[in-house]
């Protein structure tokens, strides 16, 4: 996103500022050339700033898909949680899972590289708030057929929460 001030000075000669802000980026730029009238168009300075690059998902949040993220790098490890999801549009469902355990559903919302989410007990169907830093996982590439099973539960119970809203 490129945001452009101008500021008129007492000679009426105009100075443009453009602050270029990205996760991760804050610079500022000023134009040096001459600023003409026909510059100014409803008060507002044509930007002469090229466009930012996409963004990195690594800083900015994650692309719609499905994802698995665990406390190891490697899947299905015993005594380790994992946690299968999709994102599509900020917005999350999916499962906490300890291999040959229950699992839990959860939804909510995707805010660059936490999750904001609510989990549903799997037996008495409580409701908990609970976040989850993303950087302390290991993204793991293989999903299952079982964690997409355990995703498909979730999904279809949870869809009116998430993808109806």
């Amino acid at each position: 996103m490129v945001l452009t001030y101008l500021i008129l000075t007492g000679s009426l000669k105009a100075i443009a500022i453009a602050l270029a802000i990205s996760p991760g980026n804050f610079s500022i730029a000023v134009s040096t050339r001459r600023t003409q009238e026909s510059d100014i168009k409803s008060g507002v300075l044509r930007s002469q700033s090229p466009p930012n690059p996409a963004p990195d998902t690594a800083s900015t949040g994650l692309a719609e898909g499905v994802y698995l993220y665990g406390q190891s790098s490697k899947p299905d490890e015993i005594k380790k949680e994992y946690f299968v999801f999709e994102m599509r549009q900020s917005k999350v469902v999916g499962a906490f899972y300890l291999p040959r355990s229950a699992f839990y559903c959860f939804y909510g919302t995707s805010d660059r590289t936490q999750l904001n989410l609510t989990v549903v007990d799997s037996y008495d169907g409580s409701r908990s708030p609970y976040s989850v830093n993303l950087q302390q996982y290991y993204p793991i590439a293989t999903i299952s057929e079982n964690d997409r099973r355990i995703l498909g539960i979730c999904q279809e119970a949870h869809k009116q929460q998430v993808w109806e809203k």
